[in-house]
């Protein structure tokens, strides 16, 4: 497949390009590097498929690209398809009909045909370590994992997080047409109360067994200290090994990371459901709670864990790690999203060449 980068530099955060620009890049990413067969054009007009080279927000700021409008026009007056990586914790609307846009966090009720939600994949060393966990018979009670901060640095963030009803933050996280116009800030800080409620209901709920590792007072896992990014990936593997359920709460974004790592050792997630988009969620075995019904989340479980045999959850479980390895992972996943928006433009093609010749 030809691919037309407009030049892409060599430490571009494109995920999807890597198999072209393929130096220092995670271990997670080699077995799509190594399978996928791309090609590079130096002209728009010789490509099968155009590949913005930016993320459309930076992940770190969310500072919007702009330029992003004027290559768009470029592809679309040379009816060439375009793919936009605009995966990050932002929500904001992209108008570009014509292109293929990636995102992490789209809003189920407002998806457009044009946006494709993208998995969270973590780094190579986490996978292996996930991958190698044992998959727990049932015991005496269902056993429900989380791992993470119920904090925010940002002020306005963690004011929301304190003094706002719940019932309020319940409302505009069910519904993407409210999260979205809502300031960032302030759905990161409802976000983080509702995490924060679960975990209590959770807690002091005698039917079921938690393991919960709050990091409030490491260090950011985003800062660039490779020893504390490795001593919070450990403690969330020691986490999620010990459960067979793991509590999946959105952040500042509309996902969870914590969902595709589940996946990846093979535990059933516990989503709350705000609004969520979840790639291939069809073939996935969850534990989906409406954000109403937070204040029933250990109802959901224990009946899940009631009505399921033995047999029926080691199925579950090894389904959640097959459905990861085979098509939610980097080297199944971005191949076949490049394939079907390549077949896409040629059938969309074809039919605009039949319709001129019937008008002719």
């Amino acid at each position: 497949m030809k691919i037309y980068t407009f030049n892409a530099s060599p430490n571009t955060r494109v995920e999807i390009l890597w198999s072209l620009r393929a130096k220092n890049r995670d271990k997670m990413f080699k077995p799509f590097i190594d399978r996928t067969s791309l090609r590079e054009v130096d002209s728009i007009l010789k490509c099968d498929l155009a590949i913005y080279p930016q993320k459309a927000f930076d992940p770190e700021t969310l500072v919007f690209d702009d330029s992003i409008f004027v290559e768009s026009e470029t592809a679309a007056r040379h009816n060439n398809p375009l793919i936009i990586d605009a995966t990050s914790d932002s929500d904001r609307f992209l108008n570009l009909t014509q292109a293929h846009i990636l995102r992490c966090g789209l809003y189920k009720s407002l998806q457009q045909p044009f946006e494709t939600e993208c998995p969270f994949w973590s780094n190579g060393r986490t996978r292996s370590k996930l991958d190698l966990l044992d998959l727990l018979s049932k015991g005496k009670k269902p056993t429900v994992s989380f791992c993470g901060t119920i904090s925010s640095v940002g002020r306005l963030s963690q004011l929301v997080k304190t003094s706002l009803p719940t019932n309020i933050s319940k409302l505009v996280l069910s519904q993407g047409k409210y999260s979205r116009i809502t300031d960032i800030r302030i759905t990161e800080g409802m976000s983080l109360q509702l995490r924060e409620m679960a975990l209590k209901i959770l807690t002091s709920d005698r039917r079921i067994d938690t393991f919960f590792e709050i990091t409030n007072p490491a260090r950011s896992y985003y800062l660039s200290d490779d020893l504390n990014k490795q001593f919070l990936e450990n403690l969330f593997v020691r986490n999620i090994s010990k459960c067979d359920y793991v509590l999946c709460i959105r952040g500042t974004g509309n996902y969870s990371g914590r969902l595709y790592m589940a996946l990846n050792a093979g535990r059933i997630p516990v989503v709350l459901d705000t609004d969520v988009v979840i790639p291939h969620e069809e073939k996935l075995f969850l534990v989906k709670v409406p954000v109403q019904s937070l204040s029933n989340i250990g109802d959901f479980i224990a009946n899940h864990f009631e009505e399921t045999t033995e047999a029926e959850r080691m199925a579950m479980k090894t389904n959640t790690r097959y459905v990861f390895n085979y098509i939610i992972a980097p080297e199944k996943y971005l191949p076949r999203f490049l394939n079907h928006v390549a077949t896409k433009n040629r059938l969309e093609a074809q039919k605009i060449r039949k319709t001129n010749f019937v008008i002719f």
